[in-house]
């Protein structure tokens, strides 16, 4: 594994954590009050690194009680069967899903266009919630991030998990600032 990038906190709790699935993977972690605590992405040089790697993943913080993924495939089902051994929920979903919720359509017209505008949004919540990153988010951490926050908005408070008053974050961030 490569360094992490944009590691922005020291080791706080987290109850929620958003992966955008990939060899190249983006991760964000989410609080019980529904504040970004950390994002970062990272690489894996093969599939047995990564089977090796996910386990400190699993408790880089303390407390994660949900894992969704952005993400199909062979490699999701490694992660998602890594969090299954680990006994953490998981759920799956579609980029096409969160981004219809999250983006505009003319900002979703291709997935390097998604990505792109992600990463400005991604930037700003993570600015709102007093968690500046050192160096701007790549695009998987940032669709991470806006990932973690779609599913905190539409599941998370639906399913008596965080009610939505407490979604911090986003009440002080816009979550599309092109609108």
């Amino acid at each position: 594994m490569k360094p992490e990038k944009n590691d922005t906190s020291a080791r706080p709790e987290a109850v929620l954590l958003s992966i955008d699935v990939g060899m190249k993977a983006g991760l964000a972690w989410f609080n019980a009050e529904g504040e970004l605590v950390r994002a970062r992405s990272t690489r894996f040089a093969n599939r047995t690194v990564l089977k090796k790697a996910l386990p400190s993943i699993w408790v880089e913080l303390p407390g994660v009680t949900q894992l969704v993924l952005e993400g199909q495939g062979e490699i999701a089902d490694i992660f998602r069967k890594s969090a299954e051994r680990a006994s953490i929920p998981v759920q799956q979903f579609s980029a096409e899903q969160w981004r219809e919720d999250m983006l505009l359509p003319r900002q979703r017209r291709s997935g390097k266009q998604a990505k792109a505008y992600a990463e400005t949004i991604a930037l700003q919540i993570a600015k709102a919630c007093g968690r500046p990153p050192k160096c701007a988010y790549d695009d998987d951490a940032a669709e991470a991030i806006l990932f973690g926050l779609w599913f905190l908005r539409r599941y998370a408070a639906k399913d008596g998990g965080l009610p939505p008053t407490r979604l911090a974050c986003e009440a002080k961030a816009p979550s599309n600032p092109q609108r």
